[in-house]
């Protein structure tokens, strides 16, 4: 199963505010990276893997990966 980072965010228990404070960034910015506006750097997504507890290879953090995973998985793309 993969994982979305929001559906990982969710999966941890832990809201966007929640999750961006750890992250030490703002909320928006935080939501920019949610919505794959924005990129995580290695040490950020290791962060993120950290704090969602999710095997880091189950997160989609690209957005050619979500295009990937909502061609195989449609039904779960109308909630990305």
């Amino acid at each position: 199963m993969q994982y979305t980072l929001d559906q990982a965010r969710i999966l941890a228990g832990l809201t966007q505010k929640e999750m961006a404070k750890k992250m030490k960034m703002s909320e928006k910015t935080y939501i920019q990276y949610e919505k794959y506006r924005r990129i995580f750097r290695m040490d950020q997504a290791y962060l993120f893997m950290k704090h969602v507890n999710v095997p880091f290879d189950t997160i989609i953090f690209f957005a050619g990966q979500l295009q990937n995973f909502c061609s195989s998985e449609l039904h779960l793309c109308s909630e990305v």
